[in-house]
């Protein structure tokens, strides 16, 4: 059946990433300074350890750790989508610099990793740092955004830092800086406290969280545009015959709730939504099979689920020639070049929105990279496409 369908990317798109970067730069910071983790001295504007902070230490916590949202833009313009991401990479790297540190002064062993090695002892190796480096370590945060990654995109980061180790590290930190190894999993579990706060956490994990007393930046969460706009731009493209559908990396129980309280949600349609929990269950039965896959974006599945639904199963959707959509009949609206990059592997139009965190800064990689069209946010959209006839816009 020939379909036409707009699949939107959420943060930068509809909803801000604001309490997102927020949640972030506390996670590294927690894991950097908290007594359970590397229990270092903090610096400058840093404050100690705790969980009840105000707006203007949040604040400061995010422009030391994000250099001002500098690193932010530096992982972004690598491909890489997830915040979770985005955090385990700002504290590997820091990592990265301590074991450099401690292997100057001549440890190189690796007691403070499990058995199996891939996983960290950070309490244990934040002691062993205070005593090998007595007049203290302190983290450079500036320091990640230094050509050491070179032309490596997405997944391709993690492996690229572990290459960074000193030689005696190197083996162990290939599966210690993998995605979804145990440290990628702490990061992101201490992330999702912040982010959801004790309650939520509880509620959603069914466990307790590592630190009680997180209040939840959720409960900030506010949408890139007045809802009044965004709802009148989905509509118009539902009146025009569009099927809607959403590809994001946000776990579904982080994605409905803001759309429901905007009044959005029964807009997309329920087939054509793809959260990280697809991509999850999806990498999860490809490891089963044997087959180790980062689906997330810049991989092209989630836009690719996003359009055939049930259609096609998960081996038919990551074959190397995948079925493709119609041309002109798939439309991608992202803000990343992560969501470029997926989008034209996946064989859809490209619509870039500067409603992101790049803002106008992304317009040159969009047309360079061969969006189809640049736009200042979604609510240009339906005036974009009545004007195109299939995916080249009319001269």
């Amino acid at each position: 059946m020939r379909r036409s369908k707009i699949i939107f990317d959420m943060d930068g798109v509809i909803t801000g990433e604001e309490c997102y970067w927020n949640a972030a730069s506390l996670a590294v910071w927690e894991l950097l300074f908290s007594p359970l983790y590397l229990g270092l001295e903090p610096a400058g504007e840093l404050p100690r350890f705790k969980t009840a902070l105000t707006p203007a230490e949040i604040a400061s916590i995010r422009k030391t750790v994000f250099q001002e949202d500098k690193v932010i833009a530096f992982v972004k313009g690598h491909g890489v989508n997830s915040n979770w991401d985005l955090a385990f990479l700002t504290f590997g790297y820091q990592l990265v610099l301590l074991l450099k540190a401690l292997a100057e002064k001549g440890l190189k062993g690796t007691a403070w990793s499990n058995e199996a090695g891939d996983a960290m002892d950070l309490e244990y190796l934040g002691a062993l740092s205070r005593r090998a480096l007595p007049g203290g370590w302190r983290p450079s945060f500036d320091a990640i955004l230094s050509s050491w990654a070179g032309e490596a995109r997405g997944a391709e980061l993690a492996r690229e830092l572990a290459s960074r180790l000193p030689g005696g590290y190197r083996k162990c930190g290939e599966q210690i800086f993998a995605y979804f190894s145990p440290l990628w999993e702490k990061v992101r579990d201490i992330f999702q406290e912040w982010y959801l706060g004790e309650e939520k956490y509880r509620e959603f994990y069914c466990r307790k969280p590592s630190v009680p007393g997180k209040r939840g930046l959720i409960y900030d969460e506010k949408p890139l545009l007045p809802v009044e706009k965004i709802t009148a731009t989905l509509k118009k493209l539902l009146q025009e015959g569009w099927i809607l559908g959403i590809a994001t990396g946000r776990p579904l129980n982080e994605l409905q709730p803001p759309l429901e309280s905007m009044g959005i949600w029964e807009l997309f349609d329920p087939d054509s939504i793809v959260t990280f929990d697809d991509v999850e269950k999806a990498e999860h039965s490809l490891k089963a099979k044997g087959k180790t896959i980062c689906l997330g974006k810049p991989h092209p599945f989630p836009f690719l689920k996003a359009y055939w639904g049930r259609e096609l199963g998960v081996e038919e959707l990551i074959s190397p020639a995948p079925r493709k959509p119609e041309p002109g009949r798939c439309w991608i609206v992202g803000d990343s070049p992560a969501d470029l990059a997926a989008a034209r592997e996946m064989g859809g139009c490209f619509i870039g929105v500067l409603s992101g965190h790049s803002g106008i800064a992304a317009r040159p990689l969009f047309e360079k990279d061969g969006a189809a069209a640049v736009l200042p946010d979604l609510t240009f959209i339906p005036r974009y496409l009545s004007e195109v006839d299939g995916p080249t816009p009319k001269r």
